[in-house]
């Protein structure tokens, strides 16, 4: 009689947490973490240029900068995004970037991936193809090799590498949109 007493109490304290009126187990949220530090963007180098007075104290120094050389940025084309035409696009839509998981492995192509190379992964480009992406948003303008199948999102039409994203400045945002053309293609 004590065994069915108690089977029918746990009955009945398992009814009545069903009909309350949140889980019993729920507690207080836990309060939301404090900003993380913001960290400002490192300052461009600066190469003492050499024969100069100067040029063999350590780069960094205070003196050094004045008779030292700013090295230029990297190369990329930039356009006025509302003149740009899609007339001869091949594709337009989104594209993304993928980096650190994918470093060291192996493309469709073969190749290692390599995040600081000018590559992209495209659903149906023949491998080794080159095309130039443009960045619909800010007009910004690189040439990539596909080497890699991708994405696998029907929301993306193409993924490019970390430095590619880096050129096109879509990094922040993680996405952008994009045209892509056909510089060379391969038979």
């Amino acid at each position: 009689m004590r065994k069915l007493l108690q089977i029918g109490g746990a009955l009945v304290v398992s009814l009545l947490a069903g009909c309350a009126p949140y889980p019993l187990y729920r507690a207080v949220p836990p309060p939301p973490a404090p900003p993380a530090e913001v960290k400002s963007a490192p300052e461009r180098p600066w190469v003492p240029v050499p024969g100069e007075e100067g040029a063999d104290l350590e780069a960094g120094a205070d003196s050094a900068h004045v008779n030292a050389v700013e090295v230029p940025p990297p190369q990329f084309e930039v356009t006025d995004p509302a003149k740009i035409s899609t007339k001869n696009a091949y594709q337009v839509g989104r594209a993304s970037y993928y980096a650190k998981r994918f470093h060291g492995r192996r493309t469709a192509k073969g190749d290692v991936y390599d995040a600081h190379q000018m590559t992209a992964a495209h659903r149906v480009l023949p491998l080794g193809t080159v095309i130039k992406v443009t960045n619909l948003e800010n007009g910004r303008i690189v040439e990539v090799e596909v080497n890699d199948r991708g994405p696998f999102s029907r929301r993306r039409v193409l993924d490019v590498s970390l430095e590619a994203a880096r050129r096109l400045d879509m990094v922040r945002k993680g996405s952008a949109k994009v045209m892509i053309e056909i510089v060379k293609s391969v038979k």
